[in-house]
């Protein structure tokens, strides 16, 4: 998919676009920009918190501490927006780094249109406030995960809810999605040991309710697996963003 068509396929998804609107969407084409893992993608080397769209790979935004150890706020995909669009977000002007190899494109001439005639493009408008709130969400579910949930629940609260925004985009076929991420990398995410991420994902699968394999995550049961995190089951409801 296109990189801008990857833009057009999430925001018609949240809200009716018109021509006008789509046309501004496809116009933004340009060469993604390569980054490594383990790069800083957000902010720029002088500090400025660029929009960009991720359109290939797998980022997180991270709060580093003096001492070097981070904690993991959220993953972003595919179709994700980072960066300043003009309303300084502290979640938006938070540093992002790449997970996986991750290629990117600018959104600031999309973002600089709508801001200054937003008469135009009230459908992106609608669609970017809904992406806010999403990710808004995403963060308290996140605090939850590691707050209260046992190991077993928030692997699956976290499986539920990238099925979730991974349909959005057209990447879940048959219940299975893409998963690039390291146990190491799961592990910080859900504050497991790699032992203790081993065990869960073995026990989700003795179970029959998930199965992480090769980067590919299958569900078996998302009805159980709902139940168990305490989450609504994404193939019942519709996707938030």
């Amino acid at each position: 998919m296109l990189s801008t068509e990857l833009l057009l396929y999430r925001l018609r998804h949240l809200a009716d676009l018109s021509s006008t609107e789509i046309s501004l969407i496809l116009s933004m084409g340009e060469q993604p920009k390569p980054h490594a893992p383990g790069t800083t993608i957000c902010p720029h080397d002088d500090g400025s918190p660029h929009a960009r769209l991720i359109v290939s790979g797998w980022a997180c935004r991270p709060r580093i501490l003096p001492d070097g150890r981070r904690q993991v706020l959220g993953l972003l995909i595919p179709g994700d927006l980072m960066g300043d669009r003009g309303e300084r977000r502290p979640l938006a002007l938070n540093p992002v780094v790449a997970l996986t190899p991750v290629r990117t494109i600018s959104v600031a001439r999309l973002m600089m249109a709508v801001r200054d005639k937003p008469e135009h493009y009230p459908g992106i408008l609608r669609a970017l406030a809904t992406i806010d709130r999403a990710e808004e969400s995403w963060l308290l579910d996140h605090v939850v995960r590691l707050g209260v949930q046992s190991a077993r629940q928030r692997m699956s609260h976290l499986l539920l809810e990238l099925h979730q925004r991974l349909a959005a985009i057209g990447f879940v076929h048959n219940g299975s999605f893409p998963l690039p991420l390291t146990q190491d990398m799961l592990g910080e995410l859900l504050g497991l040991s790699l032992v203790h991420v081993n065990r869960t994902a073995a026990q989700l699968r003795r179970e029959g309710l998930a199965t992480i394999r090769g980067g590919i995550v299958e569900v078996h049961d998302f009805a159980m697996l709902a139940m168990l995190a305490d989450r609504a089951d994404p193939t019942c409801t519709g996707a938030a963003a």
